[in-house]
């Protein structure tokens, strides 16, 4: 099913049931932000890690979840860099999505439009809807 609404281009919330669940929030077909119980958020990284403290984030989120703008409130209050928060972004979606697409049997259903608090960030922090399976290739064997 993300294939499909990677392809067609859709937006909206992708919510996987199940255990641990999930949702895919896609942006035009491209996964703008995931999220699962079964990986570290973006405030659980910013705060983890000591970048942001607990009121910080606690401040942006208060003002900017309304308005899908908290991304843009960090940047704008300095908290961050674009390039900094756009990685973070990608390690959060990176973490939800490899939980998620372990249960390739669970239930889905897609909600058009639903969009994620965090807002866009940058169109870089945005990965294609398309999961690929990696093929490994041998390594070649030096003479001896």
């Amino acid at each position: 099913m993300l294939t499909e609404l990677g392809a067609s281009g859709r937006t909206g919330a992708l919510h996987v049931g199940g255990t641990p669940g999930g949702v895919f929030y896609l942006v035009a077909g491209r996964i703008a932000y995931a999220e699962s119980p079964a990986a570290p958020s973006l405030a659980e990284r910013l705060i983890g890690s000591g970048r942001l403290s607990p009121q910080t984030w606690r401040a942006a989120y208060a003002e900017g979840h309304r308005a899908r703008r908290v991304g843009r409130i960090l940047l704008r209050d300095g908290w961050l860099g674009q390039h900094e928060l756009a990685l973070r972004v990608v390690a959060a979606i990176a973490g939800a999505t490899h939980a998620l697409l372990r249960q390739a049997d669970a239930p889905a259903r897609f909600v058009p439009g639903e969009r994620h608090w965090l807002g866009e960030v940058t169109p870089g922090t945005r990965t294609r809807a398309r999961p690929r399976l990696v093929r490994r290739r041998p390594r070649a064997r030096t003479p001896a």
